[in-house]
């Protein structure tokens, strides 16, 4: 097996981050140091990737636009199309390459692996859109600070990453508000997202923050932004809640759907501002977040941390509750 640099920072007794650095000629390391990590590269015989060796030169610098791909809810592609869209422009703007990654073209990789694959394709950095909890390979390479990183939609943020997002929390709270006076409130049926999410905790908190407020009974319910999920969860349970607040459109559309089968009306809302909202009869409030201007953020961003001395930091974007309606979306 080839060695790797993994295999150089163990014999070396340091981090990989710091093997990186070495090898990539960084200010901020001792000379004893890099005199141990040499040493032990020469003993193990490594032989770095060719186009790692010459990141620092910035030649081949290229942002990465890694992107979580579910394909069982194809109905949100919408939203990784803004990304795409809003970065391509934003990298043109500043003459900045980029390319995209799928997780799913690299899911079977381990560490190493993907740390190899990316240095290979000159990647110095990452902008990672959807990022869950459970990624032990992604939040490793964040943690050990191999590339200038910029996460959309994930509070991570260490010397080379920074997080790029709107204030869940607060969105949350202030859509559910518009409706949750429309009919007198008793229970609330909150359709959540993924567990696994960042997000999901974030606008959840915002639920819970109104609940502490107005009193209410909250029934908290994982749907996985699943919009077949939502249409089983509000058969079960709409009929038994005043409001029904959604973590997403996708959602909120399943729940309307449901709730016309049950031949009842309850007041419901959803989160994103996704161009399907103006599709749905009645007009529905959402939190519409501007998904191509997030993403030129993030592009400005990783440039910034780059090529321009940035340490990681936080950046709050903003967002509109609004209600979607047809003339809205149709051009």
């Amino acid at each position: 097996m080839p060695i790797t640099i993994s295999d150089v920072a163990k014999k070396a007794g340091v981090a990989t981050s710091t093997v990186s650095k070495v090898l990539n000629n960084y200010d901020k390391v001792s000379e004893e140091t890099k005199q141990k990590v040499l040493l032990a590269a020469s003993e193990l015989n490594y032989v770095p990737n060719t186009m790692a060796s010459a990141l620092s030169s910035k030649r081949y610098d290229c942002i990465g636009l890694y992107i979580y791909i579910n394909n069982q809810r194809q109905a949100i592609d919408e939203i990784n199309m803004q990304y795409l869209f809003g970065a391509f422009q934003k990298a043109k703007e500043l003459g900045i390459k980029v390319m995209t990654i799928f997780s799913s073209t690299v899911s079977e990789l381990n560490k190493d692996e993907l740390i190899h694959y990316l240095q290979s394709l000159g990647i110095t950095s990452l902008v990672i859109y959807g990022l869950n909890k459970d990624d032990r390979i992604m939040h490793s390479i964040i943690h050990e600070q191999l590339f200038s990183i910029v996460v959309v939609d994930a509070p991570i943020i260490n010397e080379k990453t920074s997080s790029v997002s709107v204030d869940h929390t607060k969105g949350q709270y202030d859509v559910a508000l518009k409706i949750i006076d429309q009919v007198p409130c008793q229970e609330v049926l909150y359709l959540a997202g993924r567990k696994d999410g960042y997000v999901t905790d974030e606008r959840l908190a915002g639920i819970m923050k109104l609940q502490k407020e107005r009193k209410f009974r909250l029934n908290v319910q994982y749907s996985d932004f699943s919009e077949k999920k939502a249409r089983m969860l509000t058969k079960r349970f709409g009929d038994k809640s005043d409001v029904i607040i959604c973590a997403s459109d996708l959602m909120a559309i399943g729940a309307i759907s449901s709730l016309k089968e049950m031949n009842i009306y309850r007041p419901c809302c959803g989160y994103d501002g996704i161009t399907l909202m103006g599709y749905v009869a009645q007009n529905v409030w959402t939190c519409k977040q501007d998904f191509y201007k997030i993403s030129q953020s993030a592009i400005e961003e990783a440039d910034q941390l780059l090529h321009h001395g940035q340490t990681g930091r936080k950046i709050s974007l903003g967002y509109d509750v609004i209600q979607l309606v047809y003339d809205d979306v149709i051009m």
